[in-house]
């Protein structure tokens, strides 16, 4: 079966740069350390609101993958729902308080979502399609918000948080018990991985501007490039496995490819917050040690778990498994024993990423050969 790309528009790009702009901000939470370390409250935090960024990304992106046209209704949506975005960016700092103005903003761009799905299931004058059961999972999803919302209202602030939680799970697990007829077809698979692919690489960009403050040009050293090199190698990796070995033409309900990628955005943005913290030289190196090293291994089981969309002929091997886990290792253990030294630090990080790249660029090479 021949699949037909659809055309990324450049209003997708547009979009995706200003859900960039409200993850960069999350690392305002954990970026300043206090008495040495990190409130497990604000990293917690952190984990939760990347997941909301990130599925409020994603649902508006399922909709355009599925049904988009962009008639003039669907822009007018789309600036509604970054202007949404903005507000409820500006409201993640380190004292974050302002929950109110989150959820209302979360809430309004789940409505237009579920407004856009709405116009195409009375086009097609049934809610027992897909369209049907999105609104479904996001209406439940919203009704959540509310209760959220409200709890805000009449002082109960202690559960918001939790609230916030449960919408997360309900938007991630619901679907898989609220199926419909799901047709996969209406699933542009090339589509839906160049979007991923786009804002990934979007959020290299942010690290690059994150590590920046290493490249101090009145006192040259090799920190800065040695940071550069393992942010290169965690990209050509990702290049690597899923540009270059997934299959892009393929019909897939593609599960495995949005929850892995909530997994590499989140990981690439800690992987640049541990480096900032060991620039402000206030913190514990224990700290970012293992940031690091949870991170990177969290990233490359990320992009590995798509092995299941290489090409026919291709596989990750019980050979090619072992020697990622074992350089993993060495490396996770040269940063465990050097903790304290920043060269170390950075060798043991760079024996990972270069390490696994070497091996993910020996499979594309000898593929490619035959």
């Amino acid at each position: 079966m021949t699949i037909i790309s659809k055309k990324v528009e450049l209003i997708e790009l547009f979009y995706d740069l200003i859900f960039v702009y409200a993850i960069s901000r999350l690392t305002s939470i954990i970026s300043e350390p206090v008495n040495g370390g990190i409130a497990p409250f604000s990293l917690f935090a952190y984990i939760i609101t990347s997941f909301v960024i990130l599925q409020a990304w994603l649902y508006f992106t399922n909709y355009v993958n599925r049904y988009g046209q962009w008639k003039w209704y669907e822009y007018v949506i789309a600036i509604i729902n970054m202007i949404a975005v903005i507000y409820m960016a500006n409201t993640i700092s380190s004292t974050w308080n302002n929950y109110f103005v989150f959820n209302v903003s979360m809430l309004i761009m789940l409505f237009t979502v579920v407004f856009l799905y709405s116009v195409h299931a009375i086009k097609e004058k049934s809610l027992k399609g897909a369209a049907g059961n999105s609104i479904t999972i996001l209406l439940v999803v919203c009704s959540i918000y509310i209760i959220s919302t409200l709890s805000i209202l009449f002082g109960h602030m202690d559960v918001v948080i939790w609230l916030n939680v449960l919408a997360i799970l309900t938007g991630a697990f619901l679907p898989f018990f609220l199926k419909g007829k799901f047709d996969k077809s209406i699933i542009n698979f090339p589509h839906l991985i160049e979007r991923f692919e786009l804002l990934t690489i979007i959020t290299f960009g942010e690290a690059v501007v994150g590590i920046t403050h290493f490249f101090n040009v009145n006192n040259f050293d090799f920190v800065p490039i040695l940071v550069f090199l393992i942010v290169i190698g965690m990209f050509g990796s990702y290049v690597l496995q899923i540009h270059y070995l997934v299959d892009h033409h393929r019909e897939e309900r593609s599960l495995r490819l949005m929850f892995s990628h909530y997994f590499i955005v989140i990981s690439i943005n800690l992987v640049t917050v541990a480096f900032e913290l060991i620039h402000s030289g206030e913190i514990n190196y224990w700290i970012p040690s293992l940031m690091v090293i949870i991170s990177l291994i969290v990233f490359y089981l990320s992009i590995m778990a798509n092995k299941e969309y290489y090409y026919d002929g291709l596989e990750l091997r019980k050979k090619d498994i072992a020697l990622m886990v074992l350089i993993s290792l060495i490396g996770s253990i040269a940063i465990l024993l050097s903790v304290g030294s920043i060269y170390g630090f950075l060798i043991g990080a760079l024996i990972i990423t270069l390490a696994n790249f070497g091996v993910l660029l020996n499979k594309y090479q000898k593929f490619n050969d035959n």
